[in-house]
């Protein structure tokens, strides 16, 4: 019985623990679309900073609450990406809102 317990308490541990091995941090990137492919974009944030963010069909591209198409995601467009990964070296975005331009220092 005690081998048994023993066995319940290390799996569920495994359990517990794998959950956070594949966990994802949330992000939001600021910027300005430098380029658009088909699958990705490139954002430069406000410090000048470039992001290379992936796209895929689950992912909502709005403007003033309406949804448009990715084809709106035009170099120079201002945009607030809330996106997913790692790192912001693996991101893949959930959420592209296309914003007014942002004001620059």
């Amino acid at each position: 019985m005690q081998n048994m317990m023993m066995r319940v308490v290390a799996v569920s541990a495994l359990a517990l623990g794998a959950g956070h091995a594949f966990a994802h941090e949330d992000f939001r990137v600021i910027g300005i679309v430098m380029s658009h492919q088909d699958s990705s974009i490139e954002v430069q944030s406000r410090d000048g900073t470039m992001t290379s963010i992936r796209l895929d069909r689950q992912t909502l591209i709005t403007r003033d609450t309406k949804t448009v198409a990715a084809a709106q995601l035009e170099i120079g467009v201002s945009i607030v990406v809330d996106a997913y990964g790692d790192s912001t070296d693996d991101l893949l975005a959930l959420d592209i809102r296309i914003v007014p331009p942002i004001a620059t220092q």
